[in-house]
């Protein structure tokens, strides 16, 4: 699958940004859950009078019990750690499965991640995409434009597929571009569908038809007239919306100028 992160649809054209090494953590949520589980800790410390290092067995601050699902799961997964270690002849273990792997049947034995996450009070990273859209405009006057592509954006954006989102109007180079950069938060709720919305090209197909009930905007939106990217980390999340801030733009990237009201902040 070709990676396009780091090319952007502006201005018309797939420009290059500039490579950046995400670094994609992956988490042992089960592991996570058996380490917060443990009521006590061993602190080391220094004892002058024996002069050797002592450990001294410490309640946890906030100590919060593990319910019994995790209990249980915690239970499969020691269990199943034993059976899939294996040994190389320097004695180093390596796992045949994944942290994904773990992940999955970790939550099946505790009956699904929303007991996880809740016990870890971890609020889950719901994925983003990022949308980027060159209408081919003609003739059309400037401001229609910028009002046609909000408009555009805004009824596409009442389907609900999305969460929040932010996006911004740019004119380009030379100030006479103008396109849209949008970057929206995936609805948790519908996650599967929305994927497949956007695997399928159908948020394409509903610019379109958005577009032909705008005056000015109806056979604008071509097949190269929008790309689109999905965001899978909180890391390059950020690093996108900077993107919508013309002070944070790369070179090769940035607008004649700021179109003013040109950025806008939406939520369901």
């Amino acid at each position: 699958m070709v990676c396009n992160i780091f090319k952007i649809l502006d201005e018309n054209e797939i420009k290059q940004l500039p490579v950046i090494e995400y670094k994609m953590v992956k988490h042992n949520y089960g592991n996570l859950c058996d380490v917060k589980n443990y009521e006590y800790i061993f602190e080391s410390h220094f004892d002058e009078e024996s002069c050797e290092m002592v450990s001294v067995k410490k309640r946890k601050e906030n100590y919060k019990e593990a319910p019994p699902r995790i209990k249980y799961a915690i239970k499969k997964l020691n269990a199943l750690y034993n059976e899939m270690a294996e040994y190389n002849s320097e004695n180093h273990c390596k796992w045949k499965l994944t942290s994904e792997e773990l992940n999955i049947r970790f939550f099946k034995w505790c009956g699904g991640e929303e007991i996880v996450f809740d016990y870890l009070e971890i609020i889950p990273f719901v994925p983003s995409v990022m949308i980027n859209i060159s209408p081919d405009f003609g003739n059309l006057r400037r401001n229609n434009k910028i009002s046609g592509l909000k408009e555009l954006i805004d009824k596409y954006m009442k389907e609900q597929w999305y969460e929040k989102w932010e996006y911004v109007i740019e004119n380009g180079s030379d100030g006479t571009h103008i396109h849209a950069h949008v970057v929206a938060q995936m609805n948790s709720k519908r996650l599967k569908s929305t994927e497949s919305h956007l695997r399928k090209g159908n948020h394409v197909q509903q610019l379109k038809k958005y577009a032909k009930g705008i005056k000015g905007m109806e056979g604008t939106i071509k097949g190269t007239s929008v790309q689109k990217v999905f965001l899978r980390t909180e890391e390059i999340v950020k690093d996108k919306l900077l993107y919508l801030k013309e002070d944070t733009k790369p070179e090769g990237h940035k607008n004649k100028s700021v179109i003013e009201d040109g950025y806008v902040v939406g939520c369901l």
